[in-house]
């Protein structure tokens, strides 16, 4: 007997899930009987071709069109290189809808009817799927919804707002081939194909596979190559030792960060679904290392997305990490070979382990170029009794162990600090707690396996810091040696950035991700690399802009129609001015010279809104280009450029607050930037992943570089102080471009994590570095600290000359024949540091 199972694939005009992970997910169905099978078609038939047939004629478009964009999504999943798996297309005609006739057909449906949903539903697009009681898959047939939806059938990526046609179609072939939807998603550029939810901001990013969307082919039609990739299993259970149904379990890079494959419980081995045994298996990993993390399935995209056995899914519990910790960058790393299952990697469900003292809320040194310190270790411990001792061990380049004790803040607080260490020197460090009972925490257990982080040793400059979108980092960058040497957490989905005259303090809007957005913004000192404040602002921060003086940052609040001001020395919002006119935004941000007006975009009314932030009013609305995106005013402040989503960079005069002129661009534009003396702006071409050059004083285009001939989606810009050098980004291909500006040729080229989006340049020189003789001699007790007994004696010595009574040799560290201010420099610059043996 046959079984119908409809599959429904829900696309939203926003961007509207929260970061957490992917996974995904095979259908796995009741039959008739009970029993839980598979879902796919037979082997044989996968790899011999799976026949399709499309009635090309149902569809509104030319048929050259729509034979190429089902002829490239279906290669999309031939060309999954583990997967041995293939289609062929069986003919092209009139065919129709059918459960029974064994064909696989594509149709577009103009009235809804073959949809079987009602208007505004928000279906997109329906895979019919028919299958037997051992669920071989028999016929399966698509359908578009073009009552409800406008398609895009360009070859290029189409601009925000259509539907892309190869995107829906890629994502149904998916379910055609037996996955269901992946039930937690992360943004736009490295989502997979087979997220539930379609992207109107960025149309075209589903026509390719992610890792995750391969490994789900990989394991219904495993090929020859599916032996070199390798599997992550476990099993995951509550504190009494009960299955675990549903816990979404995540495999994440160990370098990056980034997520690559995952899975749920439940649906791996001979005991499956809610009454099984708890068991996952992460398969398609290439060979690397890993964290394994645990999250549950709720919120936007819940259990209501995925089909079949996945219902009533175990929720309500902290995210956790592989092995018992809360953040990922601590978890203990899993190595993963070639055609090889590791495991067990288990969870039980909670961080505390009963008895043991609990260690959480880790704020933890990171890589810095910062050499003086003290470096902090700040963290809560809890027990059932009482902590009786907690300890800081940490160790410098391979030297002997030290203990500092950490103290006791105030309840379950306890903090400590690691000296001062030259630069290019590499910390490792563990923290054990002890309670009344003498059961004992060590954190990491694993000696081979110890807490690092380095004192960046610095080849060149400037310093490069890149805003990565979707890895929710700030990367920075040795512009001396081309390598990323370090990587600082922020907040959800970071998009723009500022830093402050000095450069000591860089400012990141973390916009969130669609309908859960952020209201935060990332204070990151760049001395440091410390993060020194979070600041609560408006939903959905998007773009800063720092007044001359340093003092004020201001923050447009793109899902809440309103205007942030940070105060820089207070790290707090001090005033939110409300922009209620606003249709959609704001978006983009300028600041007069003077700080007197704030210029922001509304990309919905094609205007740009003239605003006075001490009195919090609009003064003016300046109708623009269409979808007016970011802004810059010239250094004299008479001119305002706005660049436009849809094409072309509108010139307003300032002074009769009116656009004057517009400059033809190839296609949408997205950030633009002046150069020091105004003479040049340079702006991003989105689209056509191009640099564009533009005279400012006859108002044309000059010149159009294509930044890299892979790149794609440039959108990031900045400009060096100097004005020789501009750095862009390009979103989708995940490259930094440095060109030179009198010839334009690339200077240098970075290959970042994912999305990178704002650039900042440290130009300036840190701290000077103390030399490790300098450190030794101003260990005065010979203690291997620097600290407060060496400043007495320090203290007691000073003003004595050679020849004077008490005069001693071992405190004039320059040498002078005197103990003088230059010495007391010399032992300011060493003191807190740490002698190395």
């Amino acid at each position: 007997m046959l079984s119908r199972l409809p599959i429904l694939l829900f696309f939203l005009t926003l961007l509207c899930l929260p970061f957490t992970g992917q996974a995904f997910v095979p259908q796995i169905e009741f039959n008739e009987q009970g029993r839980i099978v598979t879902v796919s078609w037979p082997t044989s038939e996968a790899r011999n071709g799976l026949h399709y047939f499309v009635n090309t004629n149902s569809f509104p478009f030319n048929s050259r069109d729509i034979d190429r964009i089902v002829a490239n999504s279906f290669r999309a999943w031939d060309e999954v290189d583990a997967a041995d798996l293939s289609f062929a297309l069986g003919g092209v005609g009139n065919f129709r809808k059918s459960s029974t006739d064994r064909n696989n057909v594509i149709t577009y449906d103009p009235s809804g009817v073959q949809i079987g949903a009602p208007a505004g539903s928000g279906v997109i697009a329906i895979t019919t799927i028919n299958w037997d009681e051992q669920g071989r898959v028999t016929d399966a047939d698509i359908t578009f919804n073009g009552r409800d939806f406008n398609f895009s059938v360009t070859e290029a990526f189409p601009g925000p707002g259509p539907v892309d046609l190869q995107d829906v179609m890629t994502h149904e072939i998916g379910h055609l081939i037996g996955l269901d939807h992946t039930p937690l998603v992360g943004p736009t550029r490295i989502r997979p194909t087979m997220n539930p939810f379609a992207s109107q901001e960025d149309p075209g990013v589903a026509r390719t596979l992610e890792p995750d969307d391969a490994a789900g082919a990989t394991l219904l039609y495993p090929g020859s190559r599916a032996n070199q990739l390798g599997s992550i299993t476990g099993q995951v259970t509550d504190r009494n030792g009960n299955p675990s149904f549903g816990v979404h379990v995540v495999a994440y890079d160990a370098v990056t960060g980034d997520f690559v494959v995952s899975a749920l419980s439940g649906a791996a081995g001979d005991r499956k679904g809610r009454d099984g045994d708890g068991r996952y298996e992460i398969t398609g990993l290439p060979p690397g290392a890993y964290r394994v993390g645990i999250h549950p399935i709720q919120g936007a995209v819940s259990e209501n997305n995925i089909g079949g056995i996945f219902s009533r899914l175990r929720t309500g519990f902290a995210d956790e990490y592989y092995n018992n910790v809360d953040r990922l960058d601590i978890a203990q790393t899993v190595s993963v070979e070639s055609g090889r299952i590791t495991g067990p990697i288990d969870f039980v469900l909670g961080l505390t382990v009963p008895g043991f003292p609990q260690l959480t809320n880790l704020q933890l040194p990171v890589s810095t170029p910062d050499t003086q310190g003290p470096y902090p270790v700040r963290l809560s411990i809890s027990d059932e009794g009482s902590v009786v001792s907690a300890v800081l061990r940490y160790r410098v380049s391979g030297s002997g162990f030290v203990d500092v004790a950490l103290r006791n803040e105030a309840g379950n607080a306890y903090s400590g600090e690691i000296p001062g260490v030259p630069a290019g020197a590499r910390v490792e460090y563990q923290i054990i707690a002890r309670d009344d009972e003498g059961n004992e925490t060590v954190f990491p257990p694993d000696a081979a396996n110890l807490l690092t982080f380095d004192v960046i040793a610095l080849t060149g400059e400037p310093v490069v810091y890149v805003v990565q979108s979707g890895s929710n980092v700030l990367s920075v960058l040795d512009s001396g040696n081309g390598r990323e040497v370090a990587r600082l957490e922020t907040g959800d989905t970071p998009h723009d950035a500022v830093t402050t005259p000095d450069q000591e303090t860089i400012f990141i809007a973390n916009t969130g991700f669609g309908n859960q957005t952020s209201r935060t913004v990332t204070a990151i000192s760049t001395s440091t690399h410390e993060a020194v404040a979070t600041i609560n602002v408006g939903f959905g921060p998007l773009d800063l802009v720092m007044s001359r003086s340093g003092d004020l940052v201001y923050v447009t609040n793109s899902d809440a129609r309103s205007l942030s001001i940070i105060d820089v020395d207070e790290l707090r919002e001090t005033k939110r001015v409300n922009l209620s006119g606003l249709i959609d935004g704001p978006f983009g941000i300028a600041l007069s010279p003077d700080g007197s007006t704030v210029y922001v975009t509304d990309i919905g009314a094609d205007q740009v809104f003239v605003v006075d932030p001490v009195a919090g009013t609009v003064t003016a609305r300046i109708d623009v280009l269409p979808s007016p995106r970011s802004l810059v005013v010239s250094p004299d402040g008479s001119t305002l450029y706005v660049s436009g989503f849809d094409g072309g960079i509108g010139i307003v005069d300032l002074n009769r607050q009116r656009e004057v002129e517009r400059i033809t661009t190839p296609s949408g534009v997205f950030r633009v930037k002046l150069s020091p003396d105004g003479r040049t702006l340079y702006a991003t071409d989105q689209d056509g992943g191009n640099l564009l050059v533009i005279d400012t004083v006859n108002r044309r285009l000059e010149r159009t570089v294509k930044v890299l001939p892979t790149g794609a989606n440039s959108r990031g810009l900045t400009v060096s102080e100097n004005g020789s050098r501009v750095y862009v980004t390009n979103a989708s291909s995940n490259d930094l471009v440095v060109f030179d500006t009198k010839s334009f040729t690339v200077i240098d080229t970075y290959k970042l994590g994912e999305a990178p989006r704002a650039i900042l340049i440290r130009s300036r020189s840190f701290q000077p570095t103390i030399s490790q003789s300098t450190i030794s001699l101003s260990d005065f007790d010979t203690d291997g600290v620097v600290g407060f007994t060496d400043f007495l004696l320090f203290a007691q010595a000073f003003g004595i000359t050679s020849g004077e009574s008490g005069f001693d040799a071992r405190f004039d560290l320059d040498g002078n024949g005197s103990v003088d201010f230059p010495d007391f420099l010399l032992f300011a610059q060493a003191f807190g540091q740490m002698v190395l043996n």
